[in-house]
């Protein structure tokens, strides 16, 4: 094997090593083999059940590469059968040569084997009888070998991510349907008191407020989660807006619904222009304020200031209420953290770090215990 062969092959190797998903291990392992053997058309088909379906390929014509081939079946599932190597000088001397491309001669097809398990197979063809050699062999089954280890440590990462989203979803249902199961309760005690006659109009007017209360809470934990599972994969309706109608439309909130012992300060320049999602940034703002006013159960300065610093704009929400424990400043962006709140499903954070993150902007937060704490987003001006 020559040095600039040897050293493609230790790339591919380090490439690998990195966590890629499937079809960037197949692309550069095609890359790489394709320049390494110099073979004029080759596929990777990959097992499911008792077929062999392909993944990824060179030269071969669409109907051909969609063919599934079975267990056993011609050359490539003898290979995957046996999980050995077949090497063929002359596919018109061998009945079990099954033609994809024309002007095939000569066929290498290796199993692509981890832990004694078949995964796949690699097969290269030539328009050339006799073209690949004994070295070929070698060094395909060397990629083989390396392609084999990275789909298995894809495949282990894919489950380790799954588990982890089932074992969150799990949880999160809990929490939520706790938390749903307790407002319906407020919310048919408050419909059975609306029932009876000669309520007082203070009474009712409790009644009504228990009932918007519950109901506000319902449906804030349903837009948690519809924005814990949108969040990353849906499209931001991006469009220049000015930063001071969110600011305003969330301190004016605040101030309708604080308790009154809260004071709720605003400082934002009015000229100041983002790129930005409004409805998303607006929640972003609103779920950092609230949280801001839970954290001052005996009072206190709710600050939202947005401000031009340099070429950027910094907005920060600051409170002076109980503040974060070091311990706990470093699971709030987890999903379900709960910290000090009665009620809520504990996505809020993960949904604020997720939408500022698909705005190309950052976040940061400083906390002293029984200080207050301050939430910092930096971002680019439009």
């Amino acid at each position: 094997m020559t040095n600039d062969k040897l050293q493609k092959v230790n790339f591919l190797g380090q490439y690998l090593a990195a966590s890629r998903s499937e079809n960037q291990i197949l692309e550069m392992a095609m890359l790489i083999s394709h320049d390494v053997l110099g073979y004029d058309h080759a596929i990777i088909r990959l097992v499911h059940g008792e077929e062999l379906l392909s993944r990824q390929w060179i030269g071969f014509p669409r109907e051909a590469a969609d063919r599934v081939i079975r267990i056993g079946e011609g050359i490539t599932g003898e290979a995957a059968k046996t999980g050995k190597s077949i090497l063929v000088e002359d596919t018109t001397t061998d009945p079990r040569f099954i033609k994809g491309v024309e002007n095939c001669r000569s066929e290498l097809c290796v199993p692509l084997v981890y832990n004694e398990r078949t995964l796949g197979v690699f097969n290269a063809e030539s328009d050339q009888t006799a073209f690949f050699t004994q070295q070929d062999v070698q060094l395909l089954e060397t990629l083989a070998s390396q392609i084999a280890a990275a789909l298995e440590t894809a495949r282990l990462r894919e489950e380790l991510l799954r588990s982890e989203k089932l074992s969150t979803v799990g949880r999160m249902a809990s929490s939520i349907l706790h938390d749903i199961r307790n407002d319906i309760h407020q919310l048919n005690i408050s419909s059975d008191l609306l029932k009876k006659d000669g309520l007082k109009a203070e009474l009712t007017l409790k009644v009504s407020d228990m009932i918007r209360k519950s109901s506000d809470n319902i449906y804030g934990l349903i837009e948690d989660i519809f924005d814990f599972v949108r969040t990353g994969h849906s499209h931001l309706a991006l469009k220049p807006q000015h930063l001071c109608l969110a600011l305003d439309a969330v301190a004016e909130h605040i101030k309708s619904t604080r308790p009154a012992n809260v004071e709720v300060i605003l400082e934002a320049e009015d000229d100041i222009e983002l790129s930005m999602d409004m409805r998303r940034v607006r929640r972003v703002l609103m779920n950092l304020a609230r949280n801001g006013v839970e954290a001052m159960p005996d009072g206190g300065t709710l600050r939202i200031t947005g401000k031009r610093s340099g070429a950027d704009v910094v907005i920060s929400i600051s409170d002076t209420g109980v503040g974060i424990t070091r311990e706990n400043m470093l699971k709030i962006w987890e999903p379900l953290f709960t910290y000090g709140k009665a009620n809520g499903t504990g996505l809020g954070m993960a949904i604020v770090k997720a939408i500022v993150e698909d705005h190309g902007w950052k976040i940061d937060v400083s906390s002293e215990p029984g200080k207050g704490t301050k939430f910092t987003i930096t971002a680019s001006a439009a």
